[in-house]
Formats: C-alpha cells, structure tokens, sequence
C-alpha cells in the first residue's frame, strides 16, 4: 500500500508542544575529533568548524560521501557525541538541554531492536516513552505501520525482519508523537526502489505537515526529489549550501545520438555553447544540453542530419557533477572515466 495522506490522518497526542518563532535547528561552528586507541591522541577531526540553519517546515539534507561526517554532526545534535567546541539549539533551546529533544524523532543510520519484540510491541514501547495513554499508543501504532506499509507485519518479530523491513519500523517509531523535528540519518538505507519511493513520499508529506526534517545522505536524486536546501559535506567542512528551490529551474538534460557526419546540421550545431558533447564513442554520442532550448535545437539537427536519438534524460545537474567531484577528492583509489570533449 502506497502512502497517501488522504486515508491517513496523524492525529496530534496531547503533548505540550514548542511554540517559540526561533529557527528549528542552528548548527555553529560544529567541531569533533575521535581519540585513536584507549589513550591515543586525537585523530583529523570528523566533523571541522561545520554550520548552518534550518528553518522551521523544510527539509534539509546533509549530502556527503562515506565518511565525510554526516552520521557525527547528527549525533552530535542529538547528544550522542559531545563536541569538542561550538553550539547547537534546537527551537530556540541549547542541545545539551533535554527539553530541547522533547520533539524530535530520530532514525539512526543502523536501527538495532530487541529481537524478540514484534513490530506492534517495539511501537508501544517508544510510545510508552512519549507519556501516551493506551488509547494514543494505538492509535499512533496504528497509523505510524500504515505510514510505513507493515501494517500486515504487526506481529512479525523483528529478529524475523529483513534489513528494509527494520529500517521501515525504524521511521515509524522516529514518526510517533509527529515530532517537530525529524533527524534521520541515511533514511533510505537497504531499501529498494518501493521502499525509497515511500519514505520521500512520507517526507514530503511531513513537510506538507509543517514538521522540519534533517536527513543525511549520498543518494544525489533521492536528495533532489525532495530538499529544500543541501549541505555538501567534505572531509568534516561545510563546502556550501544550495538552495535546490532556485536549483530546481537549472537543471541539465542528456540524449545519445548517432554520430554526426562531418558538415551536417547536427555537427554545426553541437558548436551551439549550449551543447556539450561529453563522450565520443564510434557510433553514438552523448551530449549534454544546457537547457530546453538547446535540447529542442539538438533534436532538430537531428531529424535534419538523419541522426537517430537513442535515449533523452534529464541529468543531476550541477549538484550531482559537484558530489562526484567531492567524491574523487575524498578517495584517491577512485577509478577515473576519461571524458573526451
């Protein structure tokens, strides 16, 4: 069953909520490094003067290659690791105050549960936690297993679970309550393709909501589905942050078409600067267009040139060619493509 906010409405348990107009998360100067060994010294710092804000209502993701420090800027948000300098305050309130977590649900990276505790069980028991009447418990387990489509594994126990089967009871339980703020890391882990097309569907309904979700990930088109805004993370640093709103109008398109002829109208008009031709193989190029004006002018040469078009794709744009950069620099046994231009 597809997720569809129609049918299922999160009704809000009767919890003090957190009315304050502050920013929903502001990150400062965010600085970690992990001892090597018992009594080692401590190593190149994991996460190194990282910042930013985010607003209440948006979705924002920390996008990064393995190992970039992702997984320890959230932790360290949620107080799970203890930076070694700079600030953190979640709705006007510092990190290292327990009010401040009242509304926050979380999805680690790898959600361990008891094993011999059903889906149902392990529900009720962070709905427990959340000071929920029995009549609250059941309802929010209820609707959080329809959220995540295990409504008809309830009584499955998780030692029985596949790997996506837990990740997906893991979201449910970061969703009990409706938090104001959502901290999932790699949400999208083990998942396949139906898996990962709810959970963006669950987010942006979230959104729709007016919860704040701040998730990590290395999955460049998962990111652009559904981000407001994205900090590439490298080694430990903020690089920037993009707005993908602005992004979202600026995106490149990709065709393969058969080698053009030297002279025909579609070899003069891959000289238009909108074209890009970016690998030559014997039979068929692939060329990038700039924007829909010079794609419309490359298939037109195309019809012109009796060229044939095997494929149109709309390509990551800016914001995926950015992540492989960050990719290469980030490990130098990277195998490299030779791109011919």
């Amino acid at each position: 069953m597809r997720y569809r906010s129609s049918k299922l409405v999160m009704k809000k348990p009767e919890l003090a909520r957190n009315e304050s107009t502050a920013a929903a998360l502001v990150v400062a100067d965010l600085q970690k490094s992990f001892r090597q060994g018992f009594l080692g010294r401590r190593g190149k710092p994991a996460v190194d003067g990282l910042g930013f804000t985010v607003q209440r209502g948006e979705i924002f993701a920390l996008l990064g290659h393995n190992g970039a420090g992702k997984t320890t800027t959230l932790k360290s948000i949620l107080g799970l690791v203890h930076p070694d300098e700079g600030s953190i305050t979640i709705g006007g309130l510092d990190a290292r105050d327990p009010r401040s977590r009242a509304h926050v649900g979380y999805l680690p990276e790898s959600p361990y549960f008891h094993e011999n505790l059903t889906c149902a069980e392990l529900l009720d028991f962070y709905s427990r936690l959340l000071g929920l009447d029995r009549a609250q418990r059941r309802e929010q387990r209820q609707i959080c297993l329809e959220m995540v489509d295990m409504q008809d594994h309830a009584d499955r126990r998780l030692g029985q679970c596949s790997k996506g089967m837990r990740q997906r009871i893991g979201l449910a339980q970061a969703l009990l309550g409706q938090p104001e703020l959502l901290i999932l890391d790699e949400p999208q882990s083990g998942l396949d393709p139906l898996g990962r097309r709810l959970v963006r569907e669950i987010l942006l309904e979230q959104k729709r909501r007016g919860t704040t979700v701040v998730f990590s990930s290395h999955i460049v088109p998962d990111v652009e589905m559904v981000a407001d805004r994205v900090a590439m993370i490298r080694h430990g640093k903020l690089d920037e942050i993009k707005d993908l709103r602005e992004a979202a109008t600026k995106r490149l398109f990709s065709a393969t078409v058969s080698a053009p002829d030297e002279g025909s109208p579609l070899d003069v008009a891959l000289k238009n600067p909108g074209l890009t031709v970016t690998h030559r193989r014997p039979e068929r190029w692939t060329v990038m267009a700039a924007d829909p004006a010079s794609l419309a002018e490359l298939l037109t040469a195309c019809t012109a040139s009796g060229c044939a078009v095997h494929d149109v794709q709309t390509a990551g744009g800016d914001l995926e060619s950015e992540f492989l950069v960050g990719l290469e620099t980030a490990s130098p046994m990277t195998p490299k493509v030779e791109v011919v231009s």
